[in-house]
């Protein structure tokens, strides 16, 4: 079974198209959409409430308040693992009948920046073998659109930091969180570092998710992604200087080799 965890904050807006882009590019594909609404001021809750209502494969999970993209995302895996436990998914209708569909989670933004047509290409990866893909602005193919220079330089930097101080095979975009993951390498990191697997509240959570699960993966792949940036409704809730001053954070704990006693950089 497909899971597609999306983590939203203030995304009423941008929801509507994101739902209609998933369902026009997963139609052949058996998947449940889970939606975290991260404690949204505005109709985010309403607009998922309602859609859920519609459609049986969407799932709500609320926070009382805003707790962060990490915490967003650890209430999805909780979600999905549980919900996984729950159920017996068969392969029958997979559009890759000729061998087993292992259960798996894709992670995007619930802005509708990131375009779902990508989501066939991570699936098919999962399929043939991969542990972990990453949707890359880095390969042939990947664009980026619509992105400050500020960042541009953030990312591209982030990336090339993190690949000196621990490089992963197969791995280009370090930031990006539009992913697909085997629910067992999610399982097994939940199971070492426990429920609430992501520490941080900024944006580095996303390099910290993808370093304590790719130990885990035997093939770690990428696909192209053509981001655009552009399509965003609303301003951007990335603070640059907390996300940067997060990945000193993670370059710190890898270096002491310690995931839990050092306080993570908070929005």
């Amino acid at each position: 079974m497909l899971y597609i965890v999306l983590p939203a904050y203030n995304e009423a807006a941008a929801l509507p198209a994101l739902f209609m882009d998933i369902e026009q590019n997963c139609a052949p594909i058996p998947h449940q959409i889970v939606v975290v609404n991260d404690g949204s001021t505005d109709l985010t809750r309403d607009v998922i409430h309602k859609y859920s209502l519609s459609h049986e494969n969407v799932h709500e999970v609320n926070h009382a308040q805003n707790q962060g993209l990490g915490a967003a995302l650890n209430s999805g895996f909780q979600y999905v693992l549980n919900y996984n436990r729950t159920q017996s998914p068969g392969s029958e209708n997979c559009v890759y009948p000729e061998q087993e569909v292992p259960d798996m989670v894709i992670t995007m933004d619930a802005d509708n920046t990131q375009p779902a047509d990508c989501i066939p290409l991570l699936y098919a990866e999962i399929c043939s073998g991969a542990d972990l893909v990453i949707a890359s602005r880095y390969v042939q193919g990947g664009e980026q659109h619509g992105l400050s220079l500020g960042r541009r330089i953030l990312s591209w930097g982030a990336g090339k930091v993190m690949h000196y101080f621990v490089p992963i095979a197969g791995v280009r975009d370090y930031s990006c969180g539009f992913r697909a993951y085997r629910l067992s390498i999610l399982a097994q990191g939940t199971r070492l570092y426990g429920s609430n697997i992501i520490k941080s509240r900024n944006f580095s959570g996303m390099v910290e998710l993808l370093l304590k699960v790719a130990p885990f993966a035997e093939r770690v792949t990428e696909v192209p992604l053509k981001l655009h940036y552009e399509l965003k409704k609303g301003a951007s809730k990335m603070r640059i200087g907390a996300t940067i001053w997060g990945y000193a954070r993670l370059i710190y704990q890898i270096k002491s080799k310690n995931w839990s006693t050092v306080e993570w950089a908070e929005e």
